[in-house]
């Protein structure tokens, strides 16, 4: 097996991989079984490596991973930094705070505390705003609604003009979202390992463009924030704490009041038939 053929091959077969991997896939996929072929490999591999391709695990022998170099490039002297998206939200939470293109929003909530509600509120608040008609249809993701169920809730609302695109899924959101659009996702399923919610928000961001995502994940009862604990909150430019009859900002990058600090905003509501949020008051400040 010629070397520069040996290299084209298994360069392209690196550039396709995903994670960490063994020198032993690649000789499988790629029939190495020669000693000559794998040889080259040897070389290829060190060769790649030298190049700032590849990369050696640090303890495991014989597993490599493909680095990625890329870096878009943050052209912030021709942003228009007042490109604020007009959405609208329950608890009026735009007097607040500011969303812009490709952030993210994390609610957290207990069981029964309304995360749904939230979610199905906020479409019908912005599936017809011309202000965001670049971002619609909206997408949503739900995780535990069939569409005999997704119905029956949706009937409850005044609305009858609904518009939006439904969709079945509960995990690796970033393979679907449409990055150019708003994306609610309800909700992010993660039984164990609760370091992983913030890997997922993390490779949801890194998909977007234009677009947003709203996420909601679980959180234990008198917990302020949910499952990924404070590594849950790294990404949103707001995170919200929903418990059953109150709301908390617990952050809120962009405040959309200058001076006017909206972290630790509480707010007390009733939640009427499982949809309607009622008797809203703004309780203050402190988490």
């Amino acid at each position: 097996m010629p070397e520069k053929l040996t290299q084209l091959i298994v360069e392209n077969w690196v550039r396709g991989t995903f994670g960490w991997w063994h020198y032993r896939e690649l000789d499988r996929d790629l029939d190495i079984g020669s000693t000559e072929g794998k040889t080259y490999r040897r070389v290829i591999l060190r060769r790649l490596c030298q190049l700032g391709i590849v990369e050696r695990h640090p303890k495991e022998e014989g597993k490599f991973r493909l680095l990625d170099n890329t870096a878009p490039v943050i052209d912030w002297q021709k942003a228009d930094a007042s490109k604020v998206l007009h959405l609208r939200w329950p608890f009026e939470l735009e007097k607040w705070v500011n969303i812009y293109p490709k952030n993210v929003i994390v609610l957290a909530g207990t069981f029964n505390s309304g995360k749904t509600a939230m979610c199905l509120n906020f479409i019908e608040m912005n599936q017809h705003r011309i202000e965001i008609a670049n971002l619609l249809p909206i997408q949503y993701f739900s995780s535990e609604m069939g569409p005999e169920e997704m119905k029956l809730r949706i009937s409850k609302f005044q609305s009858s003009d609904w518009a939006f695109d439904a969709w079945e899924r509960s995990t690796n959101f970033a393979d679907v979202i449409r990055p150019d659009k708003i994306n609610v996702i309800d909700y992010l399923e993660v039984t164990n390992d609760f370091f992983l919610v913030a890997q997922e928000i993390a490779s949801i961001y890194d998909k977007l463009k234009g677009g947003i995502a709203l996420i909601t994940v679980q959180k234990k009862q008198g917990a302020i924030l949910g499952r990924g604990a404070e590594f849950s909150a790294e990404k949103p430019r707001l995170y919200l704490s929903l418990d059953t009859g109150k709301l908390t900002i617990v952050k809120g990058k962009n405040w959309a009041q200058p001076g006017v600090n909206p972290n630790g905003l509480k707010f007390s509501f009733q939640l009427v038939d499982g949809y309607k949020f009622v008797n809203i008051q703004e309780l203050g400040r402190g988490i």
